[in-house]
């Protein structure tokens, strides 16, 4: 029994867009990365495979309220894909413009050019406003995807991106200087398929692009939380071991001495029995934030556990930990927390270690700080001592 290439176009368009269109219905739903690009890129889907079934359909005989609506939902799709990356991205876009976009696009092509006969000026200005569209998509998600993700993951979209612009480019240049050069095209059959294969390609390949940018960050946030503090932001503890085993490798390999200072918050415990534990998380915000704050570029400072906190000084010895133990300090006393109308006077005591020899273990490092905290504390607290050298 002969099937149709007619029902075979309309059978592999109808599963492949419908794939794709589960893919972000599934991906919004249940993700919940970002549910507006993912009802965007849904639209895109389905509006464009929308246009490739009009195409197919009817063996090449339209009409041309027929033409136009495929011309117009095309134009459609590549709008949504550009509010949808716009959207992914956070970039500022307006609905109003989408919108005045494609009522403007229908009328003219629904208003103007069918009634009028004229379908290949709707689908050569329908391709230009498509081309239009996603080169101004490439100039707007360039750089913002190389900034999230990498250069590779940039220049892989635009490409993409440029690659569709130009089929439209072409389409349109073929539409316009078709009824002159009918005679040398190849057959209406041949031309199904051919467009049918290249919008495949190109919509398979911008759906894996798209969904590439989304798996990388949702990898990059599940990576953020397992190494932060969701409280206070900061580094959490498994993070800064990770840090301090590097140090303590370059140390190692080239002598690069570098300092630990663990710091508590005084009468933290008071602070929590008195105005509840939301007034103790605002406080640990806020100190973790004057940490940061005073802390350099290279340093890296956490949330040890509780009210401690871990600051790691690479290429930092005995003077210049001091010094920076002391600022944290002045830094800390000087900050205004208000609670309720209250201000909260708060202050650190902080234990200052410095790694200088190559064989000596994290935990007697720590411990070395931690016991340099707490004579902090004995002697009055809001005060930095130093450890006492190890032992030969």
């Amino acid at each position: 029994m002969h099937t149709s290439p007619h029902l075979l176009l309309t059978a592999y368009i109808l599963l492949m867009h419908s794939l794709t269109t589960a893919m972000w219905l599934i991906g919004g739903t249940w993700m919940g990365l970002s549910r507006r690009a993912a009802s965007e890129w849904m639209r895109a889907s389905i509006a464009n495979g929308a246009a490739l079934l009009i195409t197919v359909t009817e063996g090449g005989n339209h009409s041309h309220v027929q033409v136009m609506v495929a011309c117009t939902l095309a134009v459609l799709g590549a709008a949504s894909l550009r509010r949808g990356l716009l959207s992914f991205l956070r970039l500022p876009h307006t609905t109003s413009d989408f919108v005045r976009l494609i009522v403007g696009v229908a009328a003219f092509n629904l208003l103007l050019c069918a009634p009028l006969g004229w379908p290949s000026l709707g689908t050569f200005v329908s391709c230009l406003v498509m081309v239009a569209l996603l080169l101004k998509c490439v100039k707007e998600t360039h750089s913002a995807i190389a900034r999230e993700f990498r250069r590779g993951t940039a220049i892989a979209s635009s490409t993409v991106l440029c690659a569709a612009a130009f089929v439209f480019a072409l389409t349109g240049l073929a539409v316009f200087t078709g009824p002159t050069r009918e005679h040398a095209l190849p057959p209406l059959e041949v031309r199904q398929v051919a467009l049918v294969f290249v919008t495949s390609v190109l919509s398979i390949v911008i759906a894996f692009v798209q969904g590439y940018i989304v798996v990388m960050r949702l990898v990059n946030r599940l990576q953020h939380l397992s190494q932060h503090d969701s409280l206070t932001g900061l580094l959490n503890r498994r993070a800064v071991e990770q840090c301090l085993a590097r140090e303590a490798h370059r140390l190692q390999r080239f002598n690069e001495p570098f300092s630990v200072l663990l710091v508590d918050i005084d009468h933290f415990k008071r602070i929590n029995d008195l105005l509840g534990h939301a007034a103790g998380d605002e406080v640990l915000r806020q100190v973790s934030t004057a940490l940061a704050e005073q802390a350099r570029e290279v340093d890296r400072v956490a949330r040890y556990g509780g009210e401690e906190f871990c600051v790691l000084l690479p290429h930092t010895e005995h003077d210049g930990a001091m010094q920076a133990a002391e600022r944290l300090r002045a830094a800390v006393q000087a900050r205004v927390i208000t609670w309720h109308g209250d201000t909260l006077g708060v202050t650190i005591s902080t234990g200052v270690a410095c790694a200088t020899h190559p064989d000596e273990a994290m935990d007697v490092l720590l411990r070395r700080a931690d016991e340099a905290l707490y004579r902090a504390k004995a002697q009055g607290r809001n005060r930095v001592e130093v450890a006492v050298a190890r032992a030969a």
